[in-house]
């Protein structure tokens, strides 16, 4: 079984693909290759990743750290490695009043605290999410393939946006119950909070809706492997609890048991067929499993990349 194409009807909503597992399984390799089999066949296709220790611009073979770069070979697509120093200015350069004035509408401190706040662990990561949101909403593009951060962090991500979204209402309430007292506590002017949390939220609602949407889809890549076998069971189970669809798993790096003449690579094939099982087992019905055998060359440049596309795709 293989990815299906998909590359019919999106007059309406662009369809968001992405590609979510533990580090080091080829989730951008996997990533790449949908993203060319899309633009290949007409469709205006952005090529996103939010991985820290991003490998786009080296398989690409060209540099896309800076900004959304047209890709050399490739008709109708985009890439963009988003690096974390960039996200954090601009999450700064959109919410840093913002934050400061709702804060110190709580409580009167200086804007050298929220400045401290802002570069808090996890707050790049939560700029992120907005800034796919524009892009989605502004239907640029027909498809967004997203090579996500590995996946403790996009799970993180997840739930801290989701704790952001419940808490937004007690913050609401909070402020009315004690606006009265903040009035004559503040020493200057400024927009209302409470408009400002609403905002917030409705953003939260609307990034939900996205990753919740019929057009979004996520695949799992992982390798054939205990640790690879634990993590996919935990990510499928928690992108299923937050209401994302999981569309394929994808079993990477598997051996060609013709290869395997020496004892060092028999018994590499013979603990991957145990996994490789259990994987069967469990997902090759829903949501679907392709495996992807591991090539003999390496996987950098469009022409070696499209030879991914060959393997993942039904012709």
């Amino acid at each position: 079984m293989k990815i299906n194409n998909h590359t019919g009807n999106f007059t309406r909503k662009t369809r968001i693909v992405m590609f979510c597992g533990k580090g080091g399984v080829g989730k951008t390799t996997c990533a790449a290759a949908t993203a060319i089999h899309f633009a290949d066949r007409g469709l205006n296709t952005l090529l996103l990743s939010s991985d820290p220790t991003p490998s786009l611009s080296d398989i690409l073979e060209m540099d896309v750290s800076k900004a959304i770069t047209k890709v050399k070979g490739v008709e109708n697509l985009n890439a963009f490695e988003l690096d974390y120093d960039t996200a954090l200015e601009m999450w700064k350069q959109r919410f840093g009043d913002e934050v400061y004035e709702v804060i110190s509408s709580f409580i009167p401190v200086g804007k050298e605290i929220i400045d401290y706040v802002a570069g808090a662990p996890g707050i790049d990561e939560e700029f992120l999410l907005s800034y796919i949101l524009d892009i989605y909403e502004s239907e640029s593009y027909d498809v967004i393939v997203w090579d996500t951060a590995p996946a403790g962090g996009t799970l993180q991500l997840l739930k801290l946006q989701e704790k952001f979204y419940e808490h937004l209402g007690e913050a609401a309430r909070l402020y009315l119950r004690v606006k009265g007292v903040l009035r004559k506590i503040r020493r200057k002017k400024g927009g209302n909070p409470l408009d400002i949390i609403e905002d917030w939220r409705k953003l939260c609602e609307r990034t939900f809706n996205m990753l919740r949407n019929q057009n979004t889809e996520a695949i799992i890549v992982t390798i054939p492997e205990a640790l690879g076998v634990y993590q996919t069971r935990r990510v499928i189970n928690e992108l299923r609890n937050v209401g994302i669809r999981i569309s394929k798993v994808i079993v990477n790096y598997v051996l060609s048991e013709d290869l395997c003449e020496c004892d060092f690579l028999k018994q590499r094939l013979k603990m991957q067929k145990t996994y490789l099982n259990l994987l069967n087992e469990e997902y090759s019905k829903n949501p679907g499993l392709i495996v992807l055998p591991l090539q003999p060359y390496e996987v950098k440049g469009v022409e070696a990349i499209r030879g991914i596309e060959r393997l993942l795709f039904e012709k």
